[in-house]
């Protein structure tokens, strides 16, 4: 019997829809919207980009989103410690599930099979599936042809990174969304000190809204 299980991964606080900077990914975005929403006959979505690029944003964004209209959805962090193919192959097959940084387990034949058989049971039960990774399936060299055409066979998007000039005004989207407000030179300060990327970013911002509080 198949049952839905809860992993100890804990979504950020801070990530939502509402406060992903689209900034070059407006087409990415309209169409994650979409899936989102079930306007679009895709049930597979599968987004690429380098790390920092907003993948697992939109991605815990999704779980929460889902989760909040009291529908079944599950993240899963792909290559973290204590999470198995064989656990996957035994969620729920009527929930959505998140797959983030597939690139990490490509390779494993144990894990492939069981993103292969959760495909398929989503697919068949009105499931959905959205899986992230550095590369689009068809090159992110997957040992199983049939997962690779499959997953290559959905929605797939590549998400652009923020440009130098994009990053502080995302930092400052996401602080204004939490009561906070980020003068310029507070941004240049801090964008001095942390990797120039959305992930490193976020980040400190996360550390910076706590020490607020």
């Amino acid at each position: 019997m198949i049952r839905q299980l809860h992993l100890p991964i804990r979504l950020r606080d801070s990530v939502s829809v509402d406060n992903f900077f689209p900034a070059g990914n407006e087409e990415v975005f309209a169409a994650f919207n979409g899936w989102l929403n079930g306007n679009i006959d895709k049930s597979v979505l599968f987004l690429h980009g380098v790390i920092g690029s907003g993948r697992s944003h939109l991605l815990q964004a999704a779980c929460r989103y889902i989760s909040e209209k009291e529908r079944p959805s599950i993240y899963v962090p792909a290559g973290e410690p204590g999470i198995s193919g064989e656990f996957i192959s035994q969620l729920d097959p009527e929930s959505t599930v998140c797959i983030d940084d597939l690139d990490q387990v490509v390779g494993d034949e144990h894990w492939e099979e069981a993103v292969l058989e959760v495909h398929e049971r989503l697919l068949s039960s009105n499931g959905r599936l959205l899986l992230a990774a550095l590369q689009p399936p068809r090159v992110l060299g997957l040992m199983l042809p049939d997962l690779a055409t499959r997953l290559a066979a959905g929605a797939v998007y590549r998400i652009q990174p923020l440009t130098e000039r994009e990053l502080p005004r995302a930092m400052q989207l996401r602080a204004r969304r939490r009561g906070l407000e980020l003068p310029d030179e507070v941004v240049e300060y801090l964008l001095r000190r942390v990797p120039r990327n959305s992930e490193a970013i976020f980040d400190l911002l996360d550390r910076v809204d706590e020490a607020a509080f």
